[in-house]
């Protein structure tokens, strides 16, 4: 029996092994199998369950001999095939299942810098700024929202002080000013369908009140500066930005320093053919794109990616571009080539400018310069200024009467104590009326019984103040109330002009616990107010570089030769950024010509390049010490860590001893006699004559320089120590105008170019030399002494008379003496006729 039962059992095991190995396995939402398969390594802990997703499916499809342990898909299941969330692999059967989520591309987010420059600066109890930006099809479409990041005065009050933030005529910040520590970003969302492709305006107010004080002087003292790092446009996720035409060339944008880099990718860039090319190429590109501050880098090699801000130009002959970038079309081989690429991997955008011939490139190069010119505009004289000041900038080229409306002032009714307006006109380039005439500022306003006489109106020119009108009457509607401004405080180029009302009342004098927040209206200022400029002089004067800042040069009549030091990436990146910046101020490319060296017989020479590469006796042309070759390469610039940090802390200064510090050990009597020798060394009659002086020169404006008969002569110019840049002119007899545009080191000069490309900077260039001051930002003009006139216009007698009479009031004793020789003359012609045909008495 037991023989019989033995057999038997093996069997039924047997079978029952067979069975338990063809049966599927079981749907399972637990962990892992408790035994791991052979030849696996055993997980070190065991893992917890998934919850999210099961360790298997249940698959009614198909059957499979063994069940297959997952593996991660590379990417998305192709169109159409029906995979299964994961794979296994043979020989796993037993392996824990890990649930694995298919990669998804990573979406880029588009942020975009809006701010023209660096910071934006909002004063007083009532400031504001217009520009415009441009947006591309796609950016418009897409939803957006706008980030602005501010800090404020510790002493504005935040119950009535609010930041506004208009677009295109729309509200879309209205916020509180609560920001004194530590920048603040406030974000808000943009209605959709409010922005739109190419150009949208942009306004900034700010409305500030003190917290504790109401006088005027306390309105000073108010101030939001809006940072561009943190104020930009930013697009919803998977939002596209391509330039899809020459018409997205606006559309670059900024960086957060409000710089729009031309970043050109061209061989061999030393090569004449190459180099001629470029320079005009940047020019149309900076016209085309209406940037507020082109700056150009030149490159041989593809740098990669381009940041925000940045537009990359790679040009060249179609031959040599193979080799530079990728996916050029084989139609440059064959015909000039002009088109937008957008880079793999990024969100720039690379223009193309190509041909197979050099006829071709210029070809190409003049596609881009067809519509980069505004004929109408540049000869009605408007100033192309949308990217970083509306509205755009009118010229007067003679009598002329600017509306309040025109210049972008409306009627402000106003409940403060200090309203201030700002506004920018230019005069052409041959303005000659720095000392004679005056411009009329026609004021149309209303005021309160509230406003106390003795309230007053100041209008600065060029941040100097020209006029100031007090008011006597209390409680008055005035109309055409003029004020004379002497056209002595204008300069060709861009000026800027401000008219300040500040207002006294008694209920400021009190001052009262929140009177700052009273909205009781006790000024209007009416936008029917005008400025009318007379006809004044128009004639050249050489050298002048004014000129410049206007951009045009000495002598336009013939193409000016550009001799750069060393054809190298920096030096003709610097005078990429040079030409660039004249063709926006002048709204039209310059009329150039290049070469490697300049002769005698050019009228007009600009020559750039470091200060090491200056050729022997070209500092000695433009009249600049030669001390400059030793001075600048034995004091380098360096960083003042301490000055760093008194010039970014509120309330503090860092001050240095100096010697005369030393005098606070002498005692009291030392410096009462010390001062006493001074006085007594003077004598009375010099002390009497100095009085004199003072009193003539602030009455009259006479200066013992001005009753000179000597001619005026230029000394050598020597910049300071710390200046980084050299901007000089002169004219000689035999060599015609120089110019000469130095730095330190050829990287110093690419630099400081970049910085001198901001339109505000760049606008106060004057004088026959400048040199800036990196660490102020500040520019210090040396005024022209020896010039000749140089007829611009037709003649005319009245030109000439208006042109004789500034002259005359700048040389006061000429004039005294031209006056004697004609009542001289006068007087004797009379004697002789009547000698001749009267009778003797």
């Amino acid at each position: 029996m037991r023989s019989l039962l033995i057999p038997l059992v093996i069997a039924f095991e047997l079978l029952g092994v067979r069975m338990a190995g063809a049966q599927v396995a079981p749907f399972n939402m637990g962990g892992p199998p408790a035994t791991p398969p052979a030849g696996a390594n055993p997980p070190a802990q065991p893992q917890a369950p998934q919850r999210t997703a099961p360790s298997g499916t249940f698959d009614m499809r198909g059957s499979s001999a063994a069940p297959q342990a997952p593996v991660p898909q590379s990417g998305p299941p192709a169109p159409g095939s029906s995979a299964a969330p994961f794979q296994t692999a043979p020989g796993a059967a037993s392996r824990p299942s890990v649930p694995t989520t298919p990669a998804r591309p990573a979406l880029v987010r588009i942020e975009r810098p809006i701010l023209p420059f660096e910071t934006i600066r909002l004063e007083g109890e009532t400031d504001a700024q217009s520009w415009t930006f441009h947006l591309t099809q796609d950016e418009a479409s897409s939803g957006a929202s706008i980030a602005v990041g501010y800090k404020n005065a510790v002493v504005v009050m935040p119950e009535g002080s609010r930041l506004r933030i208009v677009i295109n005529g729309e509200t879309v910040v209205d916020a509180p000013i609560q920001s004194s520590e530590d920048i603040k970003s406030v974000t808000a969302t943009i209605r959709p369908g409010l922005l739109r492709a190419g150009s949208n305006f942009i306004r900034m107010e700010a409305f500030q009140r003190h917290r504790t004080d109401c006088t005027i002087a306390a309105t000073y003292e108010l101030w939001t500066d809006v940072d561009s790092a943190s104020t930009k446009l930013i697009f919803a996720e998977g939002a596209t930005k391509t330039l899809r035409s020459l018409e997205d060339l606006p559309a670059v944008g900024v960086d957060a320093s409000g710089v729009t880099t031309i970043r050109v990718v061209a061989s061999k860039v030393y090569r004449p053919e190459i180099r001629d090319r470029l320079l005009r190429l940047v020019q149309l590109i900076a016209l085309r794109g209406h940037y507020a501050r082109p700056v150009i880098q030149v490159v041989e090699a593809d740098p990669g990616p381009s940041p925000v801000g940045t537009i990359k130009v790679v040009m060249g002959l179609a031959g040599e571009l193979r080799g530079m970038l990728p996916g050029v079309p084989d139609s440059a081989l064959a015909q000039p080539l002009t088109m937008m690429m957008q880079e793999p991997g990024s969100i720039g955008s690379t223009l193309v400018v190509s041909g197979p011939s050099w006829s071709d490139l210029d070809s190409a190069i003049s596609v881009i310069g067809g519509q980069a010119v505004n004929t109408g505009k540049v000869d009605q004289g408007i100033v192309d200024t949308a990217s970083w000041h509306w509205p755009e900038v009118q010229t007067a080229f003679g009598r002329h009467s600017f509306r309040f409306a025109d210049l972008g002032i409306s009627t402000q009714e106003f409940s403060g104590r200090r309203l201030k307006n700002r506004f920018i006109l230019n005069l052409p380039p041959d303005f000659y009326a720095t000392e004679y005439g005056e411009a009329l500022l026609y004021i149309d306003a209303a005021y309160t019984t509230a406003v106390r006489p003795g309230s007053h109106v100041n209008v600065f020119v060029n941040d100097k103040i020209s006029t100031q009108l007090v008011i006597t009457a209390q409680g008055d509607i005035v109309k055409r109330h003029a004020i004379r401004l002497p056209l002595k405080h204008f300069k060709s180029g861009l000026n800027t002009v401000s008219v300040e009302v500040g207002l006294l009342a008694d209920a400021d004098d009190r001052c009262a616990p929140g009177e700052t927040l009273s909205e009781t209206n006790r000024f209007v200022l009416f936008d029917t107010s005008s400025l009318e400029f007379p006809e004044f002089g128009r004639i050249g004067r050489q050298p002048d570089l004014g000129v410049l800042s206007a951009g045009h040069f000495p002598n336009e009549d013939v193409p000016t030769t550009v001799v750069l030091a060393r054809p190298d990436t920096l030096n003709i990146a610097a005078a990429g950024t040079f030409l660039a910046r004249m063709a926006r101020s002048a709204g039209t490319p310059m009329r150039t010509q290049f070469a490697s060296a300049a002769s005698a017989e050019d009228p007009s020479v600009v020559f750039i390049g470091a200060v090491e590469q200056i050729p022997a006796g070209l500092l000695n042309r433009v009249r600049v010490s030669e001390h400059l070759r030793l001075v600048w390469p034995a004091t380098p610039l360096q960083a003042d860590a301490a000055s760093h940090r008194a010039a970014n802390t509120d309330f503090s200064m860092t001050v240095k001893p100096t010697s005369a510090d030393r005098s606070s050990t002498a005692s009291t009597d030392e410096v009462r006699k010390r001062w006493s020798e001074s006085f007594r060394r003077q004598g009375f009659l010099q002390q009497t004559l100095g009085t004199l002086q003072d009193w003539m020169e602030r009455t009259f404006s006479l200066s013992l320089n001005s009753l000179s008969l000597n001619k005026r002569l230029d000394t050598p110019y020597e910049p300071p120590q710390r200046s980084t840049l050299l901007i000089a002119q002169n004219r000689t007899s035999e060599a015609g105008v120089w110019t000469l545009v130095t730095a330190r080191t050829e990287e110093a000069l690419a630099e400081e170019m970049a910085r001198m490309a901001d339109p505000l900077l760049w606008s106060k260039v004057s004088g026959r030399a400048v040199a800036l001051d990196p660490r102020e930002s500040h520019l210090q003009v040396e005024p022209i002494q020896d010039y000749v006139f140089v007829q611009t216009q037709p003649f005319s007698l009245l030109n000439m008379r208006l042109v004789a009479a500034n002259w005359m009031s700048a040389n006061i004793l000429q004039y005294a003496l031209l006056m004697m020789a004609c009542c001289l003359f006068l007087g004797t012609g009379t004697y002789l006729l009547l000698k001749r045909l009267g009778r003797p008495s």
